[in-house]
């Protein structure tokens, strides 16, 4: 990461939630945090903890129930409606409502702020969509309709929107949603090339905790009552990310930074080896419910060779060998 900027957002004792039936529904308060240039903010929770609730409010889709909320040191109540889109920009996973026009007139929309009343694009205008295409890998794909285009497209299209709208915020609510492990991860690379190169500051919510804890700058998460923040390795040295989602299904490793389903132990087997294979076998072994015990008096052995893999399970004087994982859990010894 690079040197953190300026800061472009913060908030300050701030209090979402919204109206139902005349009365103020309180989701969280006193939250105060900040986000600056350059960064890539992950908001993470569990469903329910108001997360698109935050996201809306700072952008002023919804009102604070209290506290404040200042975009490049001015307080949001004082922006505009003309001078706010200049300022941030904001991306939902509601789809788009007319799919029957290109892609570059869906980026071309995010010029709204700088065109007169009818919308009349100029050079410079037109400059700024193709830069915002480019940038988004959708330059080839401008003509194409957006119900001709894939998911992840789609995405990179409504991003492109938010370049083309040129602001230095850019807040997204649920950007890699829906969208298969290659195009959540290239998604999440172009958000983080724009911190990088473009000195953007991007807030972006998700469930998806593992791509938030290896690539974003910083953490939100809401948590309970409040949000805690930092670089996802301080949340994971203090044991908040264990806290936050662990449950009795599920375990948090702070070494891998991984999650995993909690599972009975059986028999102990003792693991050597050569990796990479060795440490995909104890992968597999916690799976099927076994715990490496180097002691225990199951064997299993990992060499490869010339004619690859090779896994030798040994059961007292009895030794058999496996070219597959899959073939070594199918003949392990049963409790």
């Amino acid at each position: 990461m690079k040197k953190r900027g300026i800061v472009i957002a913060e908030t300050e004792e701030l209090t979402i939630g919204y109206a139902s039936r005349r009365r103020s529904i309180r989701v969280m308060e006193h939250l105060s945090v900040s986000a600056g240039s350059g960064e890539l903010v992950a908001l993470i929770g569990r469903n329910g903890a108001g997360k698109s609730t935050l996201l809306r409010t700072l952008v002023s889709l919804q009102p604070a129930v209290g506290g404040k909320i200042r975009l490049h040191g001015r307080d949001l109540h004082s922006i505009g409606s003309t001078m706010l889109p200049r300022i941030v920009s904001f991306t939902s996973t509601e789809p788009v409502a007319e799919r029957n026009i290109s892609v570059r007139d869906a980026v071309s929309l995010g010029r709204f702020p700088y065109t007169n009343w009818i919308g009349t694009m100029t050079d410079a205008d037109r400059e700024a969509v193709d830069h915002a295409l480019e940038d988004t890998g959708m330059l080839t794909l401008a003509g194409r309709r957006l119900d001709n285009i894939s998911d992840g497209e789609r995405q990179r299209t409504l991003i492109a929107r938010s370049l083309a709208q040129d602001t230095e915020l850019l807040v997204m609510d649920e950007p890699t949603a829906f969208l298969d492990l290659p195009s959540r991860y290239g998604i999440v690379s172009l958000l983080r090339k724009l911190t990088r190169e473009k000195g953007k500051c991007v807030i972006y919510s998700t469930h998806d905790l593992d791509t938030a804890l290896n690539e974003a700058d910083r953490i939100w998460l809401m948590d309970g009552e409040c949000i805690i923040e930092g670089a996802p390795e301080d949340l994971i040295l203090s044991g908040t990310i264990a806290r936050a989602f662990e449950s009795p299904l599920l375990s948090f490793s702070s070494k891998e930074g991984t999650f995993s389903f909690v599972r009975g132990r059986r028999k102990g087997i003792a693991l050597k080896g050569d990796a990479p294979a060795l440490s995909l076998t104890e992968k597999a072994l916690g799976r099927c419910g076994y715990a490496v015990d180097q002691q225990a008096s199951v064997r299993v052995k990992v060499q490869t060779g010339p004619e690859g893999w090779r896994w030798t399970l040994a059961e007292g004087s009895e030794t058999r060998s496996f070219s597959t994982l899959y073939e070594l859990m199918v003949h392990l010894p049963e409790e």
